[in-house]
């Protein structure tokens, strides 16, 4: 794959089964995608162009090839289930690509760009501070972005059963990250505690960390910061009040040296609950945080170290650890699959694949094909 988190690449047609009780259609296995196909239209081994989940097709793309009416509202490829099998994406032959040098058309090759197919993602509201004026905020270039780890579908041979993973549930919320983290630039004032502190005996232990501060945001957006300030609708900062998040980030900073910090130390997570994502609140009253990850001076920890952190020197909620061990299809599915909000009729999102080393490069989310069924029936919100 040229790049794991392409919507729509070029990709090899692995198998072609037929579909019990269905004399006009087939199912392809595409990758590790499945999708239901007419009869005699495609062969085994051959290049095609697929269209993953929350690829935005052109409408005058998928009025060529005759698939609008079955797209999601916002021309979004969607999954269905139909005589027990799940269609999870689009098929698209090679024919529609620009014409010119067919040669680099090859397998695993992105083509969203020479299609004009786009990953849908939620807008964001952009807001002004708490005290009502209006700022160019500058982002923390300290305060990294979660690493966007792709669908296992992408790269079905990501894990093998000599890894040894840890397999989370996946929550369906908003992102959060929240950071104790250096300035872009200090003050004058900031300056001047750090040297007070070198040279003078009984300064504040806090004028050591003059050059750090407190950031809130959402994956992509960062909400606010001790520096700038905070936006005014924000369920970001909301959860960092209610989990004193803020604190227990300092406290364990200062276990440590600003040296051995280096950048500072950023937790990651999710907020659910009710008004977070339409129709999908867990059965829950209110809003809710819980982690999954933890940069200690931009680098990544094992999963045994995030955890620890999180549950034991933060105190904070962890998310549901389903497994850990050798990987296996069979473990995979089992997390997947017919898994249900406790006490509903209602299917979990799916599950994340994580090796325990914390290794970027071995790291997936598989989604419940259910799920996503369920989620267009009932209108819920986001992507995934």
């Amino acid at each position: 794959m040229e790049n794991n988190n392409s919507v729509c690449y070029v990709a090899r047609i692995n198998e072609i089964k037929p579909i019990e009780g269905a004399d006009n259609i087939e199912q392809a296995v595409v990758g590790g995608w499945n999708c239901i196909i007419q009869k005699g239209q495609y062969a085994e081994g051959g290049l095609v162009v697929v269209a993953t989940t929350d690829a935005v097709i052109p409408l005058e793309l998928s009025n060529t090839i005759g698939v609008t009416n079955y797209l999601r509202k916002g021309q979004r490829v969607r999954t269905v289930k139909l005589r027990g099998v799940y269609s999870e994406c689009l098929i698209i032959p090679l024919l529609h690509l620009p014409k010119g040098d067919i040669s680099k058309w090859t397998e695993g090759k992105d083509v969203m760009e020479a299609l004009s197919i786009f990953k849908y993602e939620p807008s964001v509201k952009q807001i002004q501070l708490t005290s009502g004026k209006k700022i160019r905020y500058q982002s923390n270039v300290n305060f990294n972005i979660y690493y966007k780890f792709p669908n296992v579908k992408n790269v079905p041979k990501m894990f093998t059963e000599e890894d040894e993973v840890q397999i989370t549930r996946k929550i369906h919320g908003t992102n959060a990250r929240y950071g104790i983290v250096k300035k872009n630039k200090m003050s004058f004032w900031d300056k001047c505690k750090k040297t007070t502190y070198r040279f003078i005996k009984h300064t504040p232990e806090s004028w050591n960390w003059a050059d750090y501060e407190f950031v809130v945001g959402s994956h992509n957006v960062e909400k606010g910061s001790d520096s700038q300030g905070y936006y005014d609708v924000n369920v970001w900062y909301d959860i960092a009040k209610k989990y004193d998040i803020k604190n227990k980030l300092w406290l364990f900073m200062k276990n440590y040296t600003p040296t051995e910090i280096g950048s500072g130390i950023i937790i990651y997570g999710e907020i659910y609950g009710p008004c977070v994502q339409k129709n999908y609140y867990y059965g829950l009253k209110e809003l809710e945080f819980t982690g999954f990850d933890i940069s200690f001076d931009s680098e990544y920890q094992c999963t045994e170290i995030t955890s620890f952190i999180i549950k034991n020197n933060l105190k904070l909620p962890h998310v549901p650890v389903l497994y850990t061990g050798h990987w296996s299809q069979e473990v995979q599915d089992k997390y997947v699959f017919n898994n249900m909000i406790e006490n509903t009729k209602i299917p979990h999102e799916g599950i994340v694949v994580k090796h325990i080393s914390g290794n970027r490069q071995k790291i997936a989310k598989v989604i419940n094909p259910d799920y996503l069924i369920y989620g267009e029936k009932h209108d819920v919100g986001d992507n995934h």
